[in-house]
């Protein structure tokens, strides 16, 4: 039974994640309103399902735990931003034009702040979460394929499927699994998630309304290669191959170390 009650609860947070924005066309205000009671609710599902609440997947404000997010948002926001240069040298995209200000630093903001919160609020549920229910019942290895599984079927359900996106979400899904594992909390494995996020807007534009460009204004390349097509999946290989070398030197703070 309590397995069955950490999938019902898993569901429900996932369903209101996914569906609630697809339902409703929600601006500024009642987008901050959803992520609210967005919270309130991952709090109260995870009491239910037998945790004590949010902190228990991985909102923990351990020493240190500032710095382990702007390192996950340097580390995401780096791969990311080295491999849309190497695009753009390549030909796969060309740079027609730049936002001005006021605009461009009126979006700029609205993304950092969205997107934070949003891979905060994705992190909870397909690493956060699973975490909480399912670390010290199966291996750690098993715990990170079945997060990143879970997380690259997510991914799917919202963007349609497709074997290089599929392969993409999941190598991502276990970098960000490894550092929550590594450190015990959400911190850094949000900082790259928003690294990631936040650059794809200032490129491409915010997922869902790219017609309103980013704070590039861009124009498809003629320039098709293998390598250029599948340039996601490649950076997210890199990034994890990167976590795995360098994690040791990094001296991140972790809830293992740090209680409080």
């Amino acid at each position: 039974m309590e397995k069955l009650f950490a999938v019902i609860g898993f569901l429900i947070i996932d369903l209101y994640f996914n569906l609630i924005p697809r339902l409703f066309s929600l601006e500024t205000i009642p987008w901050l309103l959803y992520a609210i009671l967005f919270f309130i609710l991952v709090h109260q599902v995870a009491k239910l399902t037998g945790l004590r609440g949010i902190e228990d997947l991985g909102v923990k404000a351990h020493f240190g735990w500032k710095r382990n997010l702007r390192i996950g948002l340097l580390l995401g926001a780096g791969t990311w931003a080295a491999m849309y240069v190497l695009l753009w040298g390549f030909g796969d995209f060309q740079i027609v034009g730049v936002k001005k200000a006021p605009e461009a630093v009126l979006f700029a903001i609205e993304v950092i702040g969205v997107m934070f919160l949003g891979s905060l609020m994705y992190n909870l549920i397909v690493r956060g979460y699973i975490f909480a229910h399912l670390k010290g019942k199966i291996r750690n290895a098993h715990l990170l394929l079945v997060s990143a599984l879970i997380f690259a079927l997510d991914d799917i359900w919202l963007v349609g499927f497709s074997l290089s996106n599929a392969l993409f979400s999941f190598i991502l899904g276990l970098s960000l699994g490894y550092v929550l594992l590594k450190t015990g909390s959400i911190w850094m494995s949000t900082g790259m998630h928003m690294g990631v996020s936040v650059m794809y807007c200032f490129v491409y534009g915010v997922p869902g309304s790219e017609a309103a460009t980013g704070l590039l204004v861009t124009a498809s390349g003629d320039n098709v290669s293998f390598v250029l097509e599948h340039a996601h999946t490649f950076a997210a290989i890199v990034l994890l191959l990167v976590i795995l070398v360098i994690y040791p030197w990094l001296k991140l703070n972790s809830v293992h170390t740090y209680r409080h």
